[in-house]
């Protein structure tokens, strides 16, 4: 009979050791995407993530001094970022953002509430950007170290572009400048000796 309760009490210890093992790793950061072909992209998965960040953290803040509590505003929020009007300022096409952004909200809706839950209840002065560091770089596996958002990347080819071409025309204006001065200078000396 001991040794009967012995072999039940050895098994249900190496059963719970599992269960707990099973446990921790179901807690970390899911691996399993939605079936979507468009989550296999890297870069398209990085850029709708960004886009759900900045949407949720936009409609947030307008609504944040608005009446009700703030779970209801975030899962009013949830529910209304993935409209393909909101989504047009972004690299993809409207209609692909809009499956990524359901994808992403259907299956990382508790990332996205708590990562949101945390800012607005704390009053934690966080930016748009800053979340999307710790929740789509950290807690959804959307963005790799170093990767950068379609979007992100567009806007800063677009001001180095910019920067470049205000660059060139201040060089074109000093030139051009330096032109009139000189051609002052000249016929400064040359009114000087046509007086001598």
């Amino acid at each position: 009979m001991e040794g009967r309760l012995a072999r039940i009490v050895i098994a249900l210890a190496v059963v719970s050791c599992v269960w707990m093992v099973e446990g921790e790793k179901r807690t970390g950061p899911k691996t399993k995407l939605p079936e979507d072909k468009l989550f296999s992209d890297q870069a398209a998965f990085c850029e709708g993530c960004y886009a759900v960040v900045h949407e949720l953290d936009s409609l947030l803040t307008k609504w944040q001094k608005e009446k009700g509590s703030l779970e209801d505003h975030i899962d009013a929020a949830l529910l209304a970022i993935c409209s393909t009007d909101r989504l047009r300022s972004y690299v993809l096409s409207p209609p692909k953002m809009a499956r990524l952004c359901s994808g992403i909200r259907v299956h990382f809706l508790d990332d996205l509430g708590m990562a949101f839950m945390k800012k607005y209840s704390r009053k934690e002065d966080m930016t748009a950007d800053e979340i999307f560091e710790v929740t789509c770089r950290k807690t959804i596996p959307a963005c790799p170290k170093g990767m950068k958002p379609m979007s992100v990347a567009r806007k800063e080819k677009r001001e180095e572009a910019e920067a470049d071409k205000k660059t060139k025309e201040n060089k074109e204006n000093n030139k051009k400048e330096d032109a009139q001065k000189k051609e002052k200078k000249n016929k400064n000396k040359t009114t000087s000796k046509d007086e001598l």
